[in-house]
Protein backbone atom coordinates (compact mmCIF):
# COMPACT_ATOMS: atom_id res chain seq x y z
CA UNK A 1 0.00 0.00 0.00
CA UNK A 2 1.19 3.50 -0.77
CA UNK A 3 2.18 5.42 2.30
CA UNK A 4 -0.45 7.93 3.37
CA UNK A 5 -2.92 6.70 0.75
CA UNK A 6 -5.68 8.18 2.88
CA UNK A 7 -5.55 10.69 5.71
CA UNK A 8 -8.99 10.32 7.26
CA UNK A 9 -11.86 7.87 7.51
CA UNK A 10 -14.02 9.96 5.21
CA UNK A 11 -11.30 9.98 2.56
CA UNK A 12 -10.89 6.21 2.89
CA UNK A 13 -14.63 5.81 2.36
CA UNK A 14 -14.59 7.85 -0.87
CA UNK A 15 -11.52 6.08 -2.25
CA UNK A 16 -12.79 2.58 -1.44
CA UNK A 17 -16.09 3.27 -3.21
CA UNK A 18 -14.16 4.01 -6.39
CA UNK A 19 -12.05 0.86 -6.12
CA UNK A 20 -14.68 -1.91 -5.94
CA UNK A 21 -17.83 -2.87 -7.84
CA UNK A 22 -20.92 -0.77 -7.19
CA UNK A 23 -22.98 -3.63 -5.75
CA UNK A 24 -20.28 -4.65 -3.29
CA UNK A 25 -19.95 -1.15 -1.89
CA UNK A 26 -23.74 -0.77 -1.69
CA UNK A 27 -23.92 -4.02 0.30
CA UNK A 28 -21.27 -2.78 2.72
CA UNK A 29 -22.99 0.56 3.28
CA UNK A 30 -26.57 -0.66 3.39
CA UNK A 31 -28.78 -0.49 6.43
CA UNK A 32 -32.11 -2.21 6.87
CA UNK A 33 -34.94 -0.75 4.76
CA UNK A 34 -34.29 2.97 4.17
CA UNK A 35 -31.12 3.24 6.34
CA UNK A 36 -32.88 5.27 9.06
CA UNK A 37 -31.43 3.38 12.05
CA UNK A 38 -28.01 3.11 10.40
CA UNK A 39 -27.89 6.87 9.92
CA UNK A 40 -29.27 7.54 13.39
CA UNK A 41 -26.14 5.96 14.91
CA UNK A 42 -24.09 8.70 13.26
CA UNK A 43 -26.61 11.51 13.81
CA UNK A 44 -26.91 10.90 17.55
CA UNK A 45 -23.12 10.85 17.91
CA UNK A 46 -22.96 14.18 16.05
CA UNK A 47 -25.68 15.76 18.22
CA UNK A 48 -24.07 14.71 21.49
CA UNK A 49 -21.60 17.24 22.91
CA UNK A 50 -18.48 16.70 25.00
CA UNK A 51 -17.77 19.15 27.82
CA UNK A 52 -14.02 19.92 27.73
CA UNK A 53 -11.86 20.95 30.65
CA UNK A 54 -8.70 23.04 30.28
CA UNK A 55 -5.52 23.90 32.22
CA UNK A 56 -5.49 20.24 33.19
CA UNK A 57 -1.71 19.73 32.79
CA UNK A 58 -2.27 16.92 30.28
CA UNK A 59 0.50 16.39 27.74
CA UNK A 60 0.28 12.62 27.46
CA UNK A 61 -2.65 10.22 27.58
CA UNK A 62 -3.09 6.53 28.33
CA UNK A 63 -5.51 4.61 26.14
CA UNK A 64 -4.39 1.08 26.93
CA UNK A 65 -6.63 -1.18 29.02
CA UNK A 66 -6.94 -4.70 30.41
CA UNK A 67 -9.85 -6.80 29.19
CA UNK A 68 -10.36 -10.45 30.12
CA UNK A 69 -6.80 -10.50 31.42
CA UNK A 70 -5.42 -9.22 28.11
CA UNK A 71 -3.40 -6.02 27.96
CA UNK A 72 -4.57 -4.22 24.84
CA UNK A 73 -3.32 -1.11 23.12
CA UNK A 74 -6.60 0.79 23.04
CA UNK A 75 -10.35 0.45 23.62
CA UNK A 76 -10.94 0.29 19.85
CA UNK A 77 -11.73 -3.26 18.69
CA UNK A 78 -12.61 -4.86 15.36
CA UNK A 79 -16.30 -5.76 15.11
CA UNK A 80 -17.16 -9.07 13.43
CA UNK A 81 -18.20 -8.70 9.78
CA UNK A 82 -19.19 -11.37 7.28
CA UNK A 83 -18.40 -12.08 3.64
CA UNK A 84 -15.02 -10.34 3.63
CA UNK A 85 -13.60 -12.14 0.58
CA UNK A 86 -15.74 -9.91 -1.65
CA UNK A 87 -13.51 -7.03 -0.53
CA UNK A 88 -10.14 -8.81 -0.56
CA UNK A 89 -9.37 -12.23 -1.98
CA UNK A 90 -8.15 -13.53 1.39
CA UNK A 91 -10.88 -11.83 3.39
CA UNK A 92 -10.75 -12.46 7.12
CA UNK A 93 -7.27 -13.98 6.92
CA UNK A 94 -5.94 -10.71 5.52
CA UNK A 95 -7.91 -8.56 7.97
CA UNK A 96 -6.55 -10.55 10.92
CA UNK A 97 -2.98 -9.80 9.82
CA UNK A 98 -3.59 -6.23 10.94
CA UNK A 99 -3.95 -7.54 14.49
CA UNK A 100 -1.20 -10.14 14.57
CA UNK A 101 1.23 -7.80 16.31
CA UNK A 102 -1.03 -4.94 17.34
CA UNK A 103 -2.23 -5.99 20.81
CA UNK A 104 -5.80 -5.17 19.87
CA UNK A 105 -8.94 -7.30 20.07
CA UNK A 106 -10.48 -8.57 16.84
CA UNK A 107 -13.70 -10.49 16.27
CA UNK A 108 -14.56 -12.88 13.45
CA UNK A 109 -17.67 -14.98 12.97
CA UNK A 110 -19.39 -18.09 11.70
CA UNK A 111 -20.82 -15.84 8.95
CA UNK A 112 -17.29 -15.14 7.70
CA UNK A 113 -15.92 -16.71 4.54
CA UNK A 114 -12.61 -17.96 5.88
CA UNK A 115 -12.44 -20.82 8.39
CA UNK A 116 -11.24 -19.96 11.87
CA UNK A 117 -8.38 -22.44 11.45
CA UNK A 118 -7.21 -20.53 8.35
CA UNK A 119 -7.42 -17.23 10.22
CA UNK A 120 -5.43 -18.60 13.15
CA UNK A 121 -2.89 -20.49 11.03
CA UNK A 122 -1.84 -17.25 9.36
CA UNK A 123 -2.12 -15.06 12.46
CA UNK A 124 -0.74 -16.96 15.42
CA UNK A 125 -0.48 -13.94 17.72
CA UNK A 126 -3.78 -12.22 16.98
CA UNK A 127 -6.25 -11.79 19.85
CA UNK A 128 -9.34 -13.32 18.26
CA UNK A 129 -12.88 -13.53 19.58
CA UNK A 130 -15.21 -15.98 17.81
CA UNK A 131 -18.79 -14.86 17.17
CA UNK A 132 -21.38 -17.60 16.76
CA UNK A 133 -24.65 -17.00 14.91
CA UNK A 134 -27.06 -19.67 16.28
CA UNK A 135 -27.71 -21.08 12.82
CA UNK A 136 -27.54 -24.74 13.77
CA UNK A 137 -28.31 -27.36 16.39
CA UNK A 138 -26.89 -27.34 19.91
CA UNK A 139 -24.41 -29.95 18.71
CA UNK A 140 -23.21 -27.60 15.95
CA UNK A 141 -22.97 -24.68 18.39
CA UNK A 142 -20.98 -26.85 20.80
CA UNK A 143 -18.61 -27.76 17.96
CA UNK A 144 -18.11 -24.06 17.25
CA UNK A 145 -17.28 -23.51 20.92
CA UNK A 146 -14.76 -26.35 20.82
CA UNK A 147 -13.28 -24.88 17.64
CA UNK A 148 -12.83 -21.50 19.34
CA UNK A 149 -11.18 -23.16 22.33
CA UNK A 150 -8.84 -25.22 20.15
CA UNK A 151 -7.83 -22.11 18.17
CA UNK A 152 -7.03 -20.21 21.37
CA UNK A 153 -9.74 -17.57 21.02
CA UNK A 154 -10.03 -15.22 24.00
CA UNK A 155 -13.86 -15.26 24.06
CA UNK A 156 -17.10 -16.58 22.63
CA UNK A 157 -19.51 -13.96 21.27
CA UNK A 158 -23.16 -14.86 20.60
CA UNK A 159 -25.07 -12.83 18.00
CA UNK A 160 -28.73 -12.49 19.00
CA UNK A 161 -30.06 -9.86 16.57
CA UNK A 162 -29.80 -11.38 13.10
CA UNK A 163 -32.29 -14.22 12.85
CA UNK A 164 -33.34 -13.76 9.21
CA UNK A 165 -32.06 -11.82 6.23
CA UNK A 166 -33.36 -8.26 6.40
CA UNK A 167 -34.71 -6.12 3.56
CA UNK A 168 -32.04 -3.56 2.70
CA UNK A 169 -33.36 -1.38 -0.08
CA UNK A 170 -29.92 -0.06 -0.98
CA UNK A 171 -28.53 -3.41 -2.14
CA UNK A 172 -31.79 -5.20 -3.04
CA UNK A 173 -32.77 -2.54 -5.57
CA UNK A 174 -29.66 -3.35 -7.59
CA UNK A 175 -30.18 -7.11 -7.08
CA UNK A 176 -26.85 -7.71 -5.33
CA UNK A 177 -26.24 -10.95 -3.44
CA UNK A 178 -22.98 -10.93 -1.47
CA UNK A 179 -23.01 -14.73 -1.21
CA UNK A 180 -22.18 -15.00 -4.92
CA UNK A 181 -18.87 -13.13 -4.70
CA UNK A 182 -15.55 -14.21 -3.18
CA UNK A 183 -14.14 -17.56 -2.13
CA UNK A 184 -15.07 -19.58 0.94
CA UNK A 185 -13.25 -22.05 3.19
CA UNK A 186 -15.67 -21.69 6.11
CA UNK A 187 -18.72 -23.98 5.65
CA UNK A 188 -22.14 -22.36 5.44
CA UNK A 189 -23.96 -22.80 8.79
CA UNK A 190 -26.27 -25.85 8.55
CA UNK A 191 -29.70 -24.47 9.44
CA UNK A 192 -30.36 -20.73 9.98
CA UNK A 193 -34.02 -21.47 10.76
CA UNK A 194 -33.01 -23.01 14.08
CA UNK A 195 -32.13 -19.50 15.33
CA UNK A 196 -35.87 -18.84 15.51
CA UNK A 197 -36.34 -21.62 18.08
CA UNK A 198 -33.83 -20.47 20.71
CA UNK A 199 -34.57 -18.37 23.77
CA UNK A 200 -32.41 -17.01 26.61
CA UNK A 201 -31.83 -20.51 27.92
CA UNK A 202 -29.34 -20.85 25.05
CA UNK A 203 -27.02 -18.37 26.77
CA UNK A 204 -27.19 -20.33 30.04
CA UNK A 205 -26.41 -23.52 28.11
CA UNK A 206 -23.41 -21.93 26.38
CA UNK A 207 -22.17 -20.61 29.72
CA UNK A 208 -22.15 -24.19 31.04
CA UNK A 209 -20.28 -25.51 28.02
CA UNK A 210 -17.18 -23.32 28.05
CA UNK A 211 -14.82 -21.57 30.42
CA UNK A 212 -14.15 -18.82 27.88
CA UNK A 213 -15.65 -15.38 28.59
CA UNK A 214 -19.15 -15.03 27.07
CA UNK A 215 -20.24 -11.91 25.19
CA UNK A 216 -23.82 -11.35 24.07
CA UNK A 217 -23.95 -9.10 21.01
CA UNK A 218 -27.01 -7.27 19.72
CA UNK A 219 -28.40 -5.87 22.96
CA UNK A 220 -30.36 -2.64 22.51
CA UNK A 221 -32.87 -2.62 25.41
CA UNK A 222 -32.70 -2.82 29.19
CA UNK A 223 -34.88 -5.93 29.12
CA UNK A 224 -32.36 -7.90 27.05
CA UNK A 225 -29.48 -6.49 29.07
CA UNK A 226 -31.14 -7.72 32.27
CA UNK A 227 -31.66 -11.17 30.76
CA UNK A 228 -27.96 -11.36 29.86
CA UNK A 229 -26.80 -10.11 33.25
CA UNK A 230 -29.09 -12.64 34.96
CA UNK A 231 -27.12 -15.36 33.16
CA UNK A 232 -23.81 -13.91 34.37
CA UNK A 233 -22.36 -13.18 30.96
CA UNK A 234 -18.96 -11.52 30.91
CA UNK A 235 -19.80 -8.74 28.48
CA UNK A 236 -22.78 -6.94 26.98
CA UNK A 237 -22.30 -5.80 23.38
CA UNK A 238 -24.63 -2.87 22.75
CA UNK A 239 -25.23 -2.92 19.01
CA UNK A 240 -27.95 -2.65 16.38
CA UNK A 241 -25.80 -4.51 13.85
CA UNK A 242 -24.74 -1.28 12.19
CA UNK A 243 -28.42 -0.57 11.52
CA UNK A 244 -28.51 -3.56 9.15
CA UNK A 245 -31.08 -5.89 10.73
CA UNK A 246 -34.02 -4.05 12.34
CA UNK A 247 -35.23 -0.49 11.76
CA UNK A 248 -35.89 0.20 15.44
CA UNK A 249 -35.09 3.90 15.37
CA UNK A 250 -32.95 3.40 18.48
CA UNK A 251 -29.34 4.49 18.12
CA UNK A 252 -26.55 2.67 19.92
CA UNK A 253 -25.65 5.80 21.89
CA UNK A 254 -29.23 6.15 23.16
CA UNK A 255 -29.31 2.48 24.14
CA UNK A 256 -25.88 2.63 25.77
CA UNK A 257 -26.84 5.58 27.97
CA UNK A 258 -29.93 3.68 29.09
CA UNK A 259 -28.27 0.31 29.66
CA UNK A 260 -24.89 1.20 31.16
CA UNK A 261 -26.47 1.95 34.54
CA UNK A 262 -27.23 -1.78 34.84
CA UNK A 263 -23.56 -2.70 34.96
CA UNK A 264 -22.85 -5.42 37.51
CA UNK A 265 -19.51 -6.34 39.06
CA UNK A 266 -16.92 -6.86 36.33
CA UNK A 267 -19.32 -7.00 33.37
CA UNK A 268 -17.68 -5.40 30.34
CA UNK A 269 -19.69 -3.17 28.00
CA UNK A 270 -18.86 -2.97 24.30
CA UNK A 271 -20.64 -0.62 21.90
CA UNK A 272 -20.41 -0.18 18.13
CA UNK A 273 -22.14 1.75 15.37
CA UNK A 274 -21.31 4.92 13.46
CA UNK A 275 -17.72 5.45 14.64
CA UNK A 276 -15.98 7.77 12.17
CA UNK A 277 -13.88 10.09 14.38
CA UNK A 278 -11.73 9.96 17.49
CA UNK A 279 -14.25 12.12 19.36
CA UNK A 280 -16.95 9.51 18.59
CA UNK A 281 -14.94 7.02 20.64
CA UNK A 282 -14.84 9.46 23.57
CA UNK A 283 -18.64 9.81 23.43
CA UNK A 284 -19.20 6.06 23.64
CA UNK A 285 -16.68 5.70 26.46
CA UNK A 286 -18.26 8.57 28.41
CA UNK A 287 -21.69 7.02 27.90
CA UNK A 288 -20.53 3.84 29.61
CA UNK A 289 -18.66 1.62 27.16
CA UNK A 290 -15.38 -0.05 28.06
CA UNK A 291 -14.62 -0.99 24.45
CA UNK A 292 -15.74 0.50 21.14
CA UNK A 293 -16.20 -1.64 18.04
CA UNK A 294 -15.31 -0.56 14.51
CA UNK A 295 -17.00 -2.06 11.47
CA UNK A 296 -17.36 -0.49 8.03
CA UNK A 297 -14.26 1.77 8.23
CA UNK A 298 -12.04 -1.28 8.78
CA UNK A 299 -13.38 -2.68 5.49
CA UNK A 300 -12.52 0.59 3.74
CA UNK A 301 -8.95 -0.04 4.82
CA UNK A 302 -9.10 -3.68 3.71
CA UNK A 303 -10.29 -2.63 0.25
CA UNK A 304 -7.60 0.02 -0.17
CA UNK A 305 -4.58 -1.72 1.27
CA UNK A 306 -5.25 -5.13 2.76
CA UNK A 307 -4.05 -5.57 6.32
CA UNK A 308 -1.89 -2.45 6.07
CA UNK A 309 -4.99 -0.47 5.18
CA UNK A 310 -6.84 -1.90 8.19
CA UNK A 311 -3.93 -0.98 10.46
CA UNK A 312 -3.91 2.55 9.09
CA UNK A 313 -7.62 2.95 9.83
CA UNK A 314 -7.04 1.95 13.45
CA UNK A 315 -3.96 4.14 13.75
CA UNK A 316 -5.80 7.17 12.39
CA UNK A 317 -8.66 6.77 14.87
CA UNK A 318 -6.37 6.10 17.83
CA UNK A 319 -4.27 9.16 16.99
CA UNK A 320 -7.46 11.21 16.75
CA UNK A 321 -8.60 9.77 20.08
CA UNK A 322 -5.34 10.69 21.79
CA UNK A 323 -5.28 14.27 20.48
CA UNK A 324 -8.97 14.75 21.28
CA UNK A 325 -8.34 13.53 24.82
CA UNK A 326 -5.56 16.08 25.35
CA UNK A 327 -7.60 18.94 23.92
CA UNK A 328 -10.71 17.86 25.81
CA UNK A 329 -9.04 17.32 29.17
CA UNK A 330 -8.93 13.52 29.50
CA UNK A 331 -5.67 11.93 30.63
CA UNK A 332 -6.94 8.34 30.69
CA UNK A 333 -9.99 6.18 30.07
CA UNK A 334 -11.11 6.33 33.71
CA UNK A 335 -11.92 10.01 33.25
CA UNK A 336 -14.59 9.19 30.66
CA UNK A 337 -17.76 9.91 32.67
CA UNK A 338 -21.41 10.54 31.76
CA UNK A 339 -21.27 14.03 33.21
CA UNK A 340 -18.79 14.99 30.48
CA UNK A 341 -21.56 14.61 27.87
CA UNK A 342 -24.35 17.03 26.96
CA UNK A 343 -27.18 16.54 24.48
Amino acid sequence: MKKYLFQSIRQAEKLSEKKIRKGTFAWLQAGVEDNYTRDLNIVDLQKTKILPTHLSKINKVKINCNIFGKNIKSPLVLSPMGHQTQFNKNGEVETAKAFNKMDRLSFFSTQGRMHLKDIRRNNKNALIGWEIFPFGSLKWIKNQIKLAESQKCFSICICIDANVRSHRYQDREINYDARKFGKRTNPVPPNPKLALKYDWSLISWIKKNTKLPIIVKGIITKKDAQEAIKRKVDALWISNHGGRMFNSGISVLEALRDISSLRRNNTIIIADGGIRKGSDIIKYLCAGADLVGLGRPAIYGLILGGHEGVKRIFNILENELSSAMINGGFSNLNQMKKERLKK
